[in-house]
């Protein structure tokens, strides 16, 4: 038995594959904003937890999508194997209100190739709700601190689960704003700490609860955002905006 670390936990029997308590409040941002309508995709689903929990809350129309078809478990979802590091939309015949994705979009080689996709998946006005790894979380910034590195994304994640895509809060705010969504909220939440932990490392949370930036208590990060027009200003990015036109400019250049 591990006093410190808490095991995964699961709904209604089906595994979850993200910190405990990321599913509840993940599912609970999106009840506040949008209706249990339209069609629902589930990307990465891994056994369908959530599609489960959102089924439960009133949503009909679902799919679960996975590279592993073996822990699937929802009654009446359909289940489509994607591979999600090529164009993946066009797999899909129909436009889905909701998409889904937890802890994916860090193990993936292009977090924007994923945003694009999702973005041409949904119908207009549609919402993307999705969490990973928070690396701004207390335990984050203390490692960054003394070894200048990324909570989550060291040697033993890159091998056990290829977490090889980190973002932070701000890239992912203009990431999507430039693809074309709008952040409606976003926070943190979830965590493998224990009780007993929590006591012990309660002097480093309760300080980083003042910290700037996406809260660090929650070991994920959680967005829900809508679907809006890209921002094409910022594929044009100002220092090379001239050059690229071929019309010379001083950026840079020595007065």
């Amino acid at each position: 038995m591990n006093f410190l670390r808490r095991p995964m936990e699961d709904y209604k029997g089906r595994q979850i594959g993200c910190a405990p308590g990321t599913h509840a409040a993940l599912a609970e941002m999106i009840l506040k904003h949008v209706k249990p309508e339209g069609a629902v995709v589930d990307i990465g689903t891994h056994s369908g937890a959530l599609l489960l929990r959102l089924k439960d809350a009133g949503f009909s129309d679902l799919t679960g999508t996975d590279l592993d078809p073996t822990r699937f478990d929802v009654p009446g979802a359909e289940f489509k194997r994607l591979e999600l590091n090529e164009p993946f939309a066009r797999a899909f015949q129909k436009k889905f209100r909701l998409v889904t994705s937890t802890d994916v979009i860090e193990h993936l080689d292009s977090p924007r190739n994923f945003l694009e996709q999702v973005h041409a998946m949904l119908e207009d006005g549609g919402w993307l709700a999705l969490s990973l790894p928070n690396i701004a979380s207390w335990r984050g910034r203390i490692k960054f601190l003394l070894k200048g590195e990324l909570w989550g994304f060291g040697t033993k994640n890159y091998i056990s689960q290829r977490h090889i895509s980190p973002i932070t809060a701000e890239q992912m705010t203009m990431m999507m704003k430039e693809i074309g969504f709008d952040l409606v909220t976003s926070g943190s939440a979830g965590s493998f700490s224990t009780p007993l932990m929590k006591v012990i490392s309660s002097p480093a949370w309760m300080l980083s609860r003042f910290l700037p930036g996406l809260s660090p208590l929650g070991e994920c990060a959680i967005y829900l955002a809508r679907k809006v027009k890209p921002d094409a200003e910022l594929k044009q990015p100002l220092h090379y905006r001239q050059r690229w036109q071929g019309i010379p400019d001083k950026i840079g250049l020595a007065s």
